[in-house]
């Protein structure tokens, strides 16, 4: 019953950070469905093993006296099965936040340095900065509400970039300054 009760503490907790790991490796969408199957299933497993720990302890009162380290084991398996809520917690907390975050790719092909390079819109103001010729910078960010994404720096005319944008919806634009001046934005979901 014991070992029971360790396999559904652990379980759950190594297949759910492997998905998140593969996840963030990949950004594939079926794994985030994954996730949610991991996490439904870590709650069965939960149940199992607080029934497992709930029997090994009852088969360990009844016994003339008390297995050694039997307290410690039991706090252990405890925790452990009880560590699964806080891990699964922080996954959701991080896939969300990496989810929702916005990122602009701005790369230089104009030959000449951009200077007081900026994007705005959606409640955002991103500074680049200073772009070297043949450089490229990316930056991250969460949209604020509704609206359209724009560059501007100091020798190139304000631009949109992206069509659309909104809180809670992530996304990468990725946007090439070429030779002639002109802007080429490309979205990636």
């Amino acid at each position: 019953a014991y070992r029971v009760a360790l396999l559904c503490g652990t379980v759950p907790l190594v297949v759910g950070l492997s998905v998140f790991l593969l996840w963030l490796l990949t950004r594939a969408d079926g794994l985030m469905l994954l996730g949610v199957f991991v996490l439904f299933g870590g709650l069965a497993f939960f149940a199992v093993g607080v029934l497992a720990l709930g029997r090994y302890c009852w088969l360990a009162f009844r016994e003339s006296r008390l297995p050694a380290r039997f307290w410690a084991a039991t706090i252990a398996c405890a925790l452990l099965l009880l560590s699964n809520f806080p891990a699964a917690g922080a996954i959701m907390y991080a896939a969300d936040a990496l989810h929702s975050r916005y990122t602009v790719v701005v790369r230089n092909e104009s030959g000449r340095p951009l200077e007081d390079v900026r994007v705005t819109g959606g409640g955002c103001e991103v500074v680049f900065g200073l772009i070297a010729p043949g450089d490229d910078e990316q930056r991250s960010f969460w949209i604020q509400h509704d609206g359209v994404l724009r560059i501007r720096a100091d020798g190139l005319a304000e631009q949109p970039i992206s069509g659309y944008v909104t809180n809670g919806l992530g996304g990468r634009t990725t946007v090439t300054v070429r030779a002639d001046g002109t802007v080429a934005a490309v979205d990636r979901d």
